[in-house]
């Protein structure tokens, strides 16, 4: 049995994956088990779900739900709503972008006077760099030059830096975020413990990919009372007291990294190793909103740009198994020199002991910059927040599937329910699942197309498409 024609299956998503299995409705009281649903009565005894993939270049139907769900997670910390109260607009809150340092002279578009000003020259400099080559570029480059990000010289461009600091942005965020409390309690004449007492500081991060391949972090910060959203903030917060304490620990934050490039970098010998920071330019601002009118266009304006790199995150949309397999790919060279210094770093055993030693935790089989090549060395979150922020993405995903199986029953012509006839979520039912995974893309009959086959057990690479 194969999928009707134009059937839109788990909800248009490009690459569904398939698995098999069942679902089982348990009486708490009677030890009752029956089955509530299993693949087999499926088109091709397969079950068809999301591959939830953010990037819009592999799914875009699951790409746009991404989106969504951001925007309202980003929202609701801002304009209240998802279980927020809508007094959260009166909270101080402040936009903050956080950016890296520089590791060699790129082709950049310049504009006087903002986007719409006439575009200056890219680095107008004189002279040769240390290999011949001329130091500056004077071009003024058009918004799709594909050169823009690329280093004027790749040979004095330090690539080791890059994806060593790219790898070591979770860690410098931890850093960050916990000397931040520290120094607004300090500010306040308080302690850490007290400041928990007196208010909560809560936050929404993205992370945005450059076009020279580093990493960029975008951070609402809230201060709420001691118990989150639900209570009003102490009345030092509405100064600069916060800003200020941020301030001063963007500019001295630090943590300590292995250097690869210190056999070619003068500035710092091997013995001394190197500290990761963030970049010089960074921006704080208040965010004010001071009406419905003002809270709207404020909001949307930063759930939109906070979620701009939703179809960003690196020129590969998935991992790369080998130097081989990269050899295949059309890439631009930096995009391919940057991949290829992940590989070499990541197998070097004395330098990969030492990453995770500055990350404080073990890669695991693979060495992190292996796994993470494909983005340049970030192995962290693209989009994370505070606990007490707004609603999560699991909440938002669990809405919309309760609305699902609703509609699908009213759409049937009965009331939606579990196994025993009793309403969906109610306590006296447990559920359990048993789900295998079976391949991915869309069944198509028996005549399906090759790559439609399960993985062998036991070869990797069910274990490896699962994680894609």
């Amino acid at each position: 049995m194969s999928l009707p024609e134009n059937r839109p299956v788990a909800g248009d998503c490009s690459r569904p994956i398939r698995l098999t299995g069942h679902v089982d409705h348990v009486d708490i009281a009677t030890g009752e088990v029956r089955r509530a649903f299993t693949s087999s009565d499926q088109p091709g005894g397969v079950l068809h779900v999301r591959c939830n993939n953010r990037r819009a270049s592999v799914c875009p139907a699951c790409s746009a739900t991404y989106k969504r769900d951001a925007r309202r997670l980003v929202l609701a910390g801002l304009a209240g709503g998802k279980g927020v109260p809508d007094t959260v607009t009166g909270h101080p809150a402040w936009f903050v972008t956080l950016t890296a340092p520089s590791f060699g002279p790129v082709h950049s578009r310049r504009q006087q006077g903002g986007k719409t000003g006439p575009v200056r020259a890219c680095h107008p400099r004189r002279g040769l760099c240390p290999h011949g080559r001329p130091a500056g570029c004077h071009e003024r480059h058009r918004a799709e030059d594909s050169r823009l990000g690329a280093p004027i010289c790749a040979d004095c461009y330090s690539y080791g830096r890059t994806v060593t600091w790219n790898a070591l942005v979770p860690k410098l965020w931890k850093a960050t975020r916990d000397a931040t409390e520290s120094a607004v309690a300090a500010a306040a004449g308080l302690t850490v413990a007290g400041l928990r007492r007196a208010a909560r500081l809560s936050f929404v991060k993205v992370a945005e990919m450059q076009a020279r391949g580093v990493v960029h972090l975008h951070v609402v910060v809230r201060v709420d009372g001691p118990d989150g959203p639900d209570s009003a903030p102490p009345g030092w917060a509405d100064g600069d007291l916060v800003a200020d304490a941020l301030r001063g620990v963007v500019g001295s934050v630090a943590v300590p990294a292995p250097d690869p490039d210190a056999v070619t970098l003068d500035a710092t010998a091997p013995e001394e190793g190197w500290a990761v920071r963030w970049g010089v330019r960074v921006d704080i601002r208040r965010i004010a909103l001071d009406g419905p009118t003002d809270v709207a266009r404020v909001s949307n304006y930063l759930a939109k740009y906070l979620t701009k790199s939703v179809t960003a995150g690196g020129s590969l949309d998935h991992p790369v198994r080998s130097l081989a397999g990269l050899g295949r790919l059309v890439l631009a060279p930096h995009v391919r020199r940057l991949v290829e210094t992940c590989w070499r770093l990541g197998h070097d055993p004395v330098f990969t002991a030492a990453l995770d030693t500055a990350l404080g935790r073990d890669s695991g089989d693979v060495p992190r910059l292996l796994r993470w090549a494909h983005q340049y060395g970030f192995g962290g979150h693209w989009i994370s927040k505070a606990r007490r922020w707004s609603t999560t993405f699991t909440a938002l995903r669990t809405v919309r599937r309760v609305w699902s199986r609703t509609l699908g029953a009213a759409m049937a012509g009965r009331v939606p329910g579990d196994a025993f006839g009793r309403p969906d979520g109610d306590p006296a039912t447990v559920v359990l699942g048993a789900w295998t995974y079976a391949g991915r893309g869309l069944y198509g009959g028996d005549t399906g197309p090759p790559d439609s086959a399960v993985p062998a057990a036991g070869s990797g690479a069910d274990v490896w498409l699962a994680g894609l």
